[in-house]
């Protein structure tokens, strides 16, 4: 066996333990019993332990270095680097660190689902500390291996496409088209008719529709499976795919929005090459890409005109909706209603980039002033009136709503912006490539659609960075005028 197919081999295995620990982490959110969390998480240690193992294999055999990179197909070659960069987080992070960072952001997650459920920031306000030390600690020494800034080590464990520098660029440019065509925005929407539903969904109907609606993007529910918790997010791997959401009597496309979010990461990890399976050049090229899946199906596909359209017909003949409420325009124009609010996952396309960008200034000034952890409410709530210009009145308002700080992703936020503009670009290209696309939703043809995302973006795996996939599909790297025309189009218009 050569160097090469010996080095895959293992990281196999690494693959292996890493979608055993998802499952477990999925269970730990959605059916766990409460006070089974400290068994989960030994059993989570142990897995990280035997990764490791498999790990100091590589370095005893001194693999990497009997591997000649130039007799290896392309595939083969981004794999190989791919897996050197891998390897290098198990060379350069203490196992008692990598240990005790795991270790503490289960403890803090499961603090953060009580101190979530009691509105009460003060529950898990220790645990996060701890958290963040220690994640302090990682970054310190990231940085220092990689020769990048702290927080530019963290953003490259989720995304190896972008720098800050680059984010605050985007970032910058899109919070001033907003607040340039806020007024726009808002007169337009004085001038939409909207009138109340006079009926609603109950939560098994919601969850029909839902079931039906991934069904027609292609979900293969013989391979995934949906539940209830209290984030939506999408676990497992790619032959067992789990998808959460929360129901809501009062907002009842709140959760079918939610899922069709959680359908796009699903449908990328489906149509990743088989041929790559368990290997890295196999994964998803990135969260901002991972992302923009699920964005362009939750923002750009399901609530176009187009797919009102769409819905219209199933509501009327499924659940027997049929008045003016339940009509396509109304329901086009309630579900891109324009309204400031708190909550992220509730926001609007023109504020919802505004609630990512307010989370990564927040982010900036952690990693750079670590005591500022101490006061968060504080900082999260100042920096939320300086964007929004709104008193933050409760800690579920504010720094409890997300569960990406206290299960330790700080660096994560940014690959949501990414992923929204990533997503209007590609809606260009899909546009272009399939002329009567709109005619396609309208009808719920939209297999079409996911098997367009698969060829151009879902098989390639890890071969190609963001803006190497965004070249090929659109004939650009990312450019935030794509983003900027379709928030024109759906809210000026």
């Amino acid at each position: 066996m050569t160097a090469y197919k010996k080095l895959t081999e293992l990281f196999k295995q690494v693959s292996t333990f890493d979608e055993i620990s998802s499952i477990l982490e999925w269970d730990m959110a959605t059916m766990m019993p409460s006070k089974s969390r400290a068994s989960r998480i030994n059993q989570i240690k142990v897995l990280t332990q035997k990764k490791r193992e498999v790990l100091q294999q590589i370095e005893r055999k001194d693999l990497f270095k009997k591997i000649d990179p130039f007799k290896l197909k392309s595939y083969e070659q981004k794999n190989l680097m791919l897996m050197k960069k891998k390897f290098e987080l198990f060379l350069f992070i203490p196992n008692n660190l990598m240990l005790k960072n795991q270790r503490l952001s289960l403890e803090c997650e499961g603090r953060w689902r009580e101190a979530k459920k009691k509105n009460n920031y003060n529950l898990v306000k220790k645990e996060l500390l701890r958290l963040f030390k220690s994640i302090k600690e990682k970054s310190k020494i990231l940085s220092e291996k990689w020769e990048v800034s702290e927080y530019d080590a963290l953003l490259s464990l989720y995304d190896q496409s972008f720098k800050s520098n680059e984010i605050t660029k985007f970032a910058s440019d899109v919070e001033s088209f907003i607040k340039n065509k806020y007024q726009a925005f808002s007169t337009a929407h004085d001038k939409k008719n909207y009138v109340e539903f006079d009926s609603f969904l109950d939560e098994e109907e919601q969850f029909e529709l839902s079931k039906f609606v991934m069904n027609k993007f292609g979900f293969p529910f013989s391979k995934g499976r949906v539940d209830t918790s209290l984030h939506p997010f999408c676990g497992g791997y790619s032959d067992d795919i789990r998808i959460t959401t929360k129901f809501t009597k009062t907002d009842f496309f709140s959760s079918f929005d939610a899922l069709m979010h959680e359908t796009g990461h699903a449908l990328y990890e489906f149509g990743l090459p088989k041929v790559f399976k368990n290997q890295l050049v196999g994964k998803a090229a990135g969260m901002s890409l991972h992302e923009s899946q699920s964005l362009f199906l939750e923002m750009q596909i399901v609530k176009t005109k187009e797919f009102n359209i769409f819905l219209e017909k199933i509501l009327k003949k499924k659940f027997k909706k049929s008045s003016s409420p339940w009509k396509s325009q109304n329901l086009y124009n309630k579900r891109n209603s324009f309204k400031k609010n708190f909550i992220r996952i509730e926001a609007d396309e023109v504020h919802y980039p505004l609630h990512i960008i307010h989370r990564f200034n927040v982010e900036k000034k952690l990693i750079s002033e670590e005591k500022l952890i101490n006061f968060l409410p504080d900082l999260w709530n100042s920096e939320f009136k300086k964007i929004f210009n709104l008193e933050v009145k409760s800690d579920n308002e504010g720094c409890l709503q997300d569960i990406h700080w206290f299960s330790g992703d700080f660096g994560y936020f940014p690959t949501y912006l990414l992923g929204a503009m990533i997503a209007a670009q590609l809606k260009k290209a899909l546009d272009e490539d399939i002329p009567d696309i709109d005619q396609q939703i309208k009808s719920g043809n939209l297999k079409v659609i996911t098997s367009w995302l698969k060829k151009n973006i879902h098989a390639h795996g890890n071969k190609f960075s963001a803006n190497e996939i965004l070249m090929q599909v659109t004939g650009q790297k990312l450019n935030s005028l794509f983003y900027k025309n379709h928030l024109r189009d759906r809210y000026l218009n």
